[in-house]
């Protein structure tokens, strides 16, 4: 495949992914009264697979919500990961063209 056409497609992926975030709004919520000096975020996210404590073997639940814990809320996980495609398609695009 052309390293063109591949890196549109990543361009393409990006942006999609970037469109999405800027319409739908992810909610996250600081965690405050922390001792540590860093950031915290919770969100309520989809885990359809998970394993059961007591007897170590995994599930499947598709309407499971968790509550998940993180330093980067999901919207701008979201916005770095649709970054790095759109950065990878256009480097691809200068390296066929160079």
């Amino acid at each position: 495949m052309n390293l063109a056409i591949l890196g549109l497609f990543f361009d393409i992926f990006g942006v999609l992914i970037l469109t999405l975030v800027a319409i739908i709004d992810y909610p996250h919520q600081r965690i405050y009264n922390e001792k540590e000096w860093w950031k915290r975020y919770w969100w309520q996210g989809w885990r359809p697979f998970y394993k059961n404590t007591k007897t170590l073997k995994w599930h499947m639940k598709l309407n499971s919500m968790v509550v998940r814990y993180g330093f980067i809320p999901p919207k701008h996980q979201w916005n770095i990961l649709g970054f790095i495609l759109v950065l990878i398609g256009f480097i691809l695009q200068i390296k066929f063209y160079l």
